[in-house]
């Protein structure tokens, strides 16, 4: 017999290694619903209430918190137990007087860092996709799903820019070059920031490359592993683990 619908729920240990949860205690979870993040580079807003908050002590409970409209996400209330999130989504619960912002741990999973308030209206989102529409204006694509039309622009993929929340307006582009300051979002140094000595092209047979030098030393890794924040310092207030 055929299945009708998407699947609501998952197995707890075929989740995201991203999600930082208990896996073995129970044999389901919610599952999220297709959105702006990729399904394994995001989680639902339930369980970042319940699991990483603790705000709510069951899924009865976050849901409630939802209906009454008591959480932004981006500037923008989300009611929905199955709204996906990701990295460096902001999570505002006014009534709380309480904003998150989603980073990763010393062991890359996600985890939600209490940010200031004045950090709330503005978020970084790496370019992952650039074409030429029919117009002649330049689409260009984010991690998160947004798409902005551009007239003309000098970003490629790797690049990132700063956008004020709710809304999309670019503040400020980050190119992706030597000297600038990149969260490390793959790999065993997931979650440090590290500076970029040199981009290296990449092949038929390899990918681009990135060199970085931190305070313990210098490391290469893909470029697909690095997030542009900032030049001199980070745009988004970030604390390293």
């Amino acid at each position: 017999m055929a299945t009708k619908g998407e699947k609501k729920s998952q197995k707890r240990l075929n989740a995201s290694r991203l999600i930082k949860i208990g896996r073995k205690g129970h044999t389901w979870m919610l599952k999220a619903k297709a959105g702006q993040h990729k399904g394994k580079e995001s989680m639902p807003l339930a369980v970042a209430l319940r699991d990483m908050l603790g705000i709510a002590q069951n899924l009865r409970e976050a849901k409630l918190i939802l209906t009454n409209g008591q959480v932004l996400v981006n500037g923008i209330i989300r009611r929905s137990a199955r709204f996906n999130v990701g990295l460096f989504d902001v999570i505002d619960m006014p009534k709380q007087k309480k904003v998150f912002r989603i980073v990763f741990d010393k062991k890359g999973r996600f985890m939600l860092q209490e940010i200031n308030e004045k950090e709330k209206d503005k978020k970084l989102c790496r370019i992952v996709g650039k074409k030429t529409v029919k117009t002649g204006a330049i689409q260009l694509e984010t991690n998160d799903g947004r798409t902005l039309v551009e007239k003309k622009s000098t970003l490629v993929p790797g690049d990132s820019i700063l956008i004020g929340l709710p809304g999309q307006k670019i503040s400020k582009e980050l190119k992706l070059g030597k000297g600038s300051l990149v969260y490390i979002v793959g790999g065993e140094h997931a979650g440090e920031i590290a500076k970029v000595k040199e981009v290296i092209d990449g092949t038929m047979k390899r990918p681009r490359l990135v060199s970085l030098e931190e305070k313990e030393g210098g490391f290469l890794t893909i470029a697909e592993n690095v997030f542009v924040v900032g030049e001199g310092k980070p745009e988004i207030e970030l604390k390293v683990n």
